[in-house]
């Protein structure tokens, strides 16, 4: 009678110690399934800025597809050398040079497509152009964005908190000769334009007469020819087929951006930085005394 009484002791003890880790379990995936969701990152649609240091790892290589000869004036040879780049920053937004924009909200892991709407380079030193008669120019270099094809990507940010990016780049290139001012553009977006202009005479309008110049990328310049006139420039397109994107990539770059990502291809490649970075350098350049 006690072992039958035992056992119908034991079978509902039994039972409801099994229903109450049943239900520990249950509350345990809850939990681990709420913090699962809990750390997922959300990310708004938005812009990152950066900053373009001096530190020689921003450049452009003309290597594979050269300037051509007789781009910068009669006579002056194809241009294919590497031009080391610093950002200079776009008007109204501090120190920034680089902006991209994310277009969409991203619960990491996921991704959204983006468009690069600001960049402003300088060459860090002027390019020199030689001629088939032995002389050189100096010419500075700027680079921003085509004003005909927009800059676009993609960037997939995973749930370790980091993220993969590539984007195409249509740069316009725009080139000041030393000392007297005179500019070539060059813009890779589709109908490249390029005109000359002098900036020392303010009385003087151009004229711009097509004179078609292929470059290797199809491109076109545009050349221009002073003019008594109204103080006024007037400028004529011509549409090409677009020169190749710049692809850049950056892989497995933490996010957010603490410190400075690199984007390349096999000629091109933009170290960008994230704000504060140019007030840093200079603070710890005071504080060794450089």
């Amino acid at each position: 009678m006690k072992e039958i009484t035992r056992r119908l002791y034991t079978k509902p003890v039994m039972l409801g110690m099994a229903f109450l880790v049943g239900l520990a379990l249950v509350v345990a995936l809850f939990v681990a399934g709420k913090s699962k969701a809990a750390m997922t990152t959300y990310i708004p649609a938005g812009d990152d800025t950066f900053e373009t240091t001096n530190n020689g790892e921003t450049y452009h290589n003309f290597q594979a597809s050269p300037i051509p000869a007789d781009f910068f004036g009669s006579g002056s040879q194809q241009y294919s050398g590497l031009v080391p780049l610093e950002g200079v920053p776009l008007p109204g937004q501090g120190d920034t040079d680089t902006i991209i924009h994310r277009n969409q909200d991203v619960f990491a892991p996921g991704s959204t497509t983006i468009t690069m709407t600001g960049l402003s380079l300088n060459s860090i030193n002027p390019i020199t152009v030689t001629y088939s008669g032995g002389g050189t120019e100096s010419w500075n270099v700027h680079v921003s964005l085509s004003d005909f094809q927009a800059s676009t990507g993609s960037m997939s940010f995973s749930d370790g908190g980091t993220f993969d990016s590539s984007l195409k780049v249509w740069p316009k290139f725009t080139f000041t000769r030393i000392p007297d001012g005179l500019t070539k553009v060059l813009d890779t977006g589709g109908s490249g334009l390029a005109a000359s202009r002098s900036t020392a005479a303010s009385n003087i309008a151009i004229t711009p007469i097509p004179d078609p110049l292929p470059l290797p990328c199809s491109a076109v310049e545009i050349d221009a020819v002073q003019s008594v006139a109204k103080d006024s420039v007037s400028l004529n397109t011509a549409s090409t087929g677009s020169c190749a994107p710049v692809t850049l990539t950056s892989t497995n770059s933490p996010w957010p951006i603490t410190r400075p990502i690199t984007e390349q291809e096999l000629l091109a490649s933009h170290n960008a930085s994230p704000p504060g970075t140019k007030k840093r350098i200079a603070v710890e350049k005071i504080a060794i005394g450089d």
